[in-house]
């Protein structure tokens, strides 16, 4: 089989499983890079992916056999080939280490590929996987953008930016497409107005303000300390331009010189707001600037 003629072929078998399955009614839904393709971006030429619980595959590979498909017994135990002549299907049933579930597959939508109806991954499921997938080893961006680009519309972006939390590839493949705009910031709106402070200094408290912005956390720690700064510098219950922002692993840290106990306790309250669940050090100290001086003066 040539090259020109691989997604032809490849288009075939994909049309001869999905309709297999489904003549025995074995749940399942496209996947892999087929499903993209079905919403939008572009055809694969190496192989066809389906997923399906665990518990369905032997007899989705008993009744794929019958209809003339080859079994392989792969080395991998998240998912098992078979082979259309010489087109290879993967039957995945643990995608990333997750388990193919009752729930993902009716999250799946109904869509026509290449003529013939047969379930298709949620989009948003599909990229949590595809992004997750990500590793030392393969961190092709240049793959992963533009399907970004063709599916960005069908997609819930903050559910993907909370599956994917844990994962720096998927956090920099999120942070391109932002920057790219693609796709939104993650930029929400707080539950609660702003924390009120208590009147400790002179210009008294400061009421409850209008909610304020929840900061975009996956941009680079050295524009997220800038953006604290900012925030600190512009925010009425700290309102002080000399802070010290450092954003790490471990969380943040500020340090400096505020002029009253209220403005130091307000800045946990600033970051709580800013940057909500993320850790805080709050070293900022209360200056003496006020107290009378002990100096004695020199004549």
């Amino acid at each position: 089989m040539v090259m020109d003629d691989a997604p032809r072929g490849l288009r075939e078998s994909l049309k001869r499983v999905a309709v297999t399955l489904k003549e025995a009614e074995i749940p399942f839904a496209l996947g892999g890079s087929y499903a993209c393709w079905a919403r939008g971006g572009p055809e694969p030429v190496h192989d066809v992916d389906f997923m399906l619980r665990e518990a369905d595959v032997p007899r989705a590979v008993e009744v794929l056999c019958a209809g003339g498909l080859r079994p392989v017994d792969p080395p991998e135990d998240w998912l098992t080939k078979v082979f259309d002549g010489d087109v290879l299907v993967d039957l995945i049933h643990h995608p990333v280490g997750r388990a193919v579930t009752d729930e993902m597959l009716a999250r799946s939508s109904e869509m026509s590929v290449d003529s013939v109806r047969m379930p298709v991954l949620d989009a948003t499921d599909w990229f949590e996987m595809t992004l997750l997938a990500l590793d030392e080893r393969y961190c092709d961006l240049g793959r992963v953008i533009p399907m970004i680009r063709a599916m960005r519309e069908q997609v819930d972006w903050e559910q993907v930016r909370r599956a994917t939390a844990e994962s720096p590839f998927a956090e920099a493949a999120l942070l391109v497409a932002t920057r790219l705009k693609l796709i939104p910031p993650h930029v929400v709106t707080p539950p609660r107005a702003a924390r009120a402070v208590d009147a400790v200094d002179g210009v008294g408290a400061v009421g409850a303000a209008a909610p304020v912005a929840v900061l975009d956390v996956t941009e680079p720690a050295e524009y997220l300390a800038g953006d604290l700064h900012e925030r600190l510098a512009e925010d009425p219950r700290v309102a002080e331009l000399g802070l010290d922002v450092a954003v790490g692993p471990e969380g943040i840290t500020v340090r400096g010189e505020v002029a009253t106990e209220a403005r130091r306790r307000a800045v946990d309250a600033v970051l709580a707001d800013a940057v909500p669940g993320r850790p805080v050090r709050n070293d900022v100290v209360v200056s003496k600037r006020d107290s009378p001086s002990t100096m004695e003066s020199v004549s």
